[in-house]
């Protein structure tokens, strides 16, 4: 089940340098004489294009231009000419904008095949503002017209985008970004991207990352004027730009994406999100950043409270939030309800949890840290008993954090230091250490490279060993 999505404007994409190209394209000459004397159109398909540019530049119009949307899609799915597909490309996303009666004759297409065979075919062109404005134009259909989304196929929609996401022109990516939260208005859409479109998400989401590390390293690469070799918009310097205009439209399509109950309750499981976001939270020009990471987070606690609570508390949102209330002096005064609620919804989910509930939820996120519960010899002395419920279900987390090859040193070191309180505090912990492997995982960390986890390590077979003597 999915709560319902407000709203989302249907691929109104909103981009300087592809609106300037645009304008170029329009004025553009085009051929079409040339074309017919090649044979590559027909006379009667050169007169009727001719028809359809003078009423195009009409004030008043005796025919609706709708009526040539077939004409348009065939010479798309016929023509090879990298200018003349651009053109035609142009009027037909115009008029997916602007008329109204194009929609019932893109849904003729649709039903055809027509419609997906010419867009498609131009995203196989070595030209990003074609397959770009393609993609527009399929999206704009499959949105508007209804149940279009039934057989479409957003997978090979999603694997371009995938390609445009990894751009060097920073305005690729910020277009394929704005035609992915047009797309996630859809259903199906969402639950192809998460399902079947990985490659995709995982790339939007390291977009996201990259921008955020570009402005904490101070290093944000700027777009140079120099155009790329087929006259398209301006290149910039290798990586992704960190313009809060990026943030934005990743961690839009990710609240979209969070409208989807099993996609809430999974989504920071799969991927780590919540502390991606709460380091762009922190650092953030924009509010509007800020009000999408907030609607994010006020999703996925909604819909998956039980799945998120802990990840939420492990990534420190509550002090984000407490930061982002009195350290902000926001304008949107929505933003700053919006900050105060979710506060308030979260402490009420935390608010009768103990210091072993917090200690459970960072064991069980794996994302362990030096919090003050680890350093205290009471706190093991109170609970030590409590790791061996549920068949030792905590120690084996633990251990299994030992074995993860994507642990950080710091998680290791402090799951060493904890499985030798657990040892220190139950002498015959260390049977069950030997017979879950994990004595030999941190034998085998006493060599390790990093010097926190190898003198943790170091402790923990001291502490072993300790109580063998005893024994």
């Amino acid at each position: 089940m999915s709560a319902d999505v407000p709203d989302v404007p249907a691929a109104m994409v909103s981009n300087q340098f592809f609106d300037e190209f645009t304008e170029r394209v329009r004025v553009k000459p085009i051929p079409w004489e040339g074309y017919s004397r090649a044979g590559l159109i027909s006379g009667e398909e050169l007169q009727q294009l001719k028809r359809f540019q003078q009423e195009l530049g009409a004030e008043q119009r005796q025919e609706p231009l709708a009526r040539h949307v077939p004409l348009l899609v065939k010479l798309v799915e016929g023509l090879s000419s990298i200018d003349a597909l651009q053109y035609l490309l142009v009027v037909l996303d115009e008029l997916v904008e602007g008329d109204c009666g194009a929609l019932d004759a893109l849904r003729e297409c649709m039903d055809d095949g027509s419609l997906a065979r010419a867009m498609f075919r131009c995203l196989d062109k070595k030209d990003d503002y074609l397959g770009l404005k393609a993609c527009k134009i399929l999206v704009g259909t499959v949105v508007a017209v209804q149940h279009a989304e039934d057989d479409f196929d957003f997978a090979r929609l999603f694997a371009y985008l995938e390609k445009c996401l990894k751009s060097e022109l920073t305005s690729v990516v910020d277009v394929a970004l704005q035609i992915l939260q047009s797309a996630l208005r859809v259903r199906r859409a969402r639950t192809v991207l998460y399902n079947d479109g990985v490659p995709c998400l995982t790339q939007m989401l390291d977009v996201l990352k990259r921008s955020h590390q570009g402005a904490a390293a101070a290093t944000t690469t700027t777009t140079t004027a120099a155009a790329p070799a087929n006259g398209g918009p301006p290149r910039a310097s290798r990586g992704v730009v960190a313009v809060s205009q990026m943030q934005y439209g990743v961690v839009f399509c990710l609240w979209l994406l969070t409208f989807e109950r099993g996609i809430a309750a999974t989504l920071n499981k799969r991927y780590d999100v919540v502390p991606v976001m709460v380091d762009v939270a922190r650092s953030a020009v924009k509010e509007k950043v800020i009000r999408m990471i907030v609607a994010t987070w006020a999703n996925m606690l909604e819909l998956a409270p039980a799945a998120n609570v802990p990840n939420m508390l492990v990534a420190k949102v509550p002090g984000c939030l407490a930061t982002l209330a009195a350290g902000r002096n926001f304008k949107d005064e929505d933003l700053r309800e919006g900050v105060r609620r979710l506060a308030e919804d979260l402490a009420a989910h935390t608010g009768v949890m103990t210091t072993w509930d917090e200690y459970l939820n960072e064991v069980a996120s794996g994302k362990l840290q030096w919090a003050p519960a680890h350093r205290s010899e009471q706190f093991w002395k109170l609970h030590v008993h409590k790791m061996d419920s549920d068949d030792h279900r905590v120690v084996r987390q633990l251990a299994g954090i030992l074995a993860s090859d994507t642990a950080s040193e710091t998680a290791l070191a402090v799951a060493c230091h904890d499985l030798s309180q657990y040892v220190k505090f139950n002498p015959d912990g260390k049977k069950l250490l030997a017979r879950i492997g994990a004595k030999a995982r941190i034998m085998e960390l006493m060599t390790s490279d990093l010097p926190e986890v190898r003198y943790e390590a170091l402790l923990c077979v001291q502490q072993i060993m300790l109580n063998a003597w005893r024994n």
